[in-house]
């Protein structure tokens, strides 16, 4: 990693918007806390293991656009905030409800044995 990334939110995390995208599953959750903190988290796809590229890994999580190293401080800071975030004003009840469990599901993957496993076999960890 070229510099070392930061999160220090002030406050809770809100989710303003959760992209979806169709590349296999790649999530990117836009937040900001109760400062002026902005992040950009993202869980990227684990339906292709094929690295592309300067893409990130298969099955990585991304703060920022940089990676996330597995199992780390930095990592479980991250699924806290994420998973104890409140939602932006622009989220309406439907898209709430459909966006937790695709989170919940993104959350559970990243403290899964098999995101080990994935991890193993796209080469980021030995």
């Amino acid at each position: 990693m070229a510099e070392e990334l930061k999160f220090d939110p002030i406050g809770r995390l809100t989710i303003e918007e959760v992209q979806v995208w169709m590349d296999g599953g790649t999530v990117t959750v836009i937040t900001q806390d109760t400062g002026i903190n902005n992040y950009e988290i993202e869980f990227v796809q684990k339906a292709t293991l094929d690295r592309r590229g300067n893409s990130p890994f298969p099955g990585s999580l991304l703060l920022d656009k940089q990676e996330v190293e597995i199992r780390s401080e930095l990592e479980s800071k991250i699924m806290s905030a994420v998973k104890n975030a409140s939602w932006g004003q622009k989220i309406n009840e439907t898209e709430k409800r459909l966006q937790l469990q695709i989170i919940v599901d993104c959350i559970d993957f990243i403290a899964s044995d098999n995101y080990i496993e994935i991890s193993k076999k796209v080469g980021r960890l030995n």
